[in-house]
């Protein structure tokens, strides 16, 4: 009685735990095929007139953001901490101010290059707009 307990205990473990791993042997998650169909492979996103950025759980996302030029880049900070947006680049955009919840901050990029950013408050934040003609 005993060994037959231990063996369905085994059994109802592995069970669970391939359930638990997907078991479809693919690798991927469900979200990652979503996102697959959403965008396939090599395809990104050009804002052009206003392209939003979010400040959540200490990070920016999108983390990058392709924008044609003449495009308003707005970050809106969700965190609850504080966070501001520093460039980095060789370009010198405005820094904003330090940023609470809600708070937004805006540059409008009217020349194409890399304009990378960080938040000066955790430097462990970056980010970039890439600006097309």
């Amino acid at each position: 009685m005993r060994r037959r307990m231990a063996i369905a205990t085994v059994a109802l473990t592995v069970a669970v735990l391939t359930a638990a791993c997907g078991g479809g042997g693919d690798g991927n998650n469900g979200s990652a095929k979503d996102a697959a169909k959403d965008s396939p492979v090599g395809e990104r996103t050009i804002h052009s007139g206003e392209a939003p950025v979010r400040i959540q759980n200490f990070e920016f996302k999108p983390k990058t953001i392709s924008v044609k030029a003449g495009t308003k880049v707005t970050w809106k900070n969700d965190d609850t901490a504080i966070h501001d947006v520093k460039d980095t680049s060789p370009l010198a955009t405005p820094v904003s101010p330090e940023m609470g919840k809600g708070d937004t901050f805006s540059i409008t990029y009217p020349q194409p290059g890399t304009y990378s950013y960080i938040c000066a408050i955790h430097p462990y934040m970056t980010g970039s707009v890439v600006v097309e003609p």
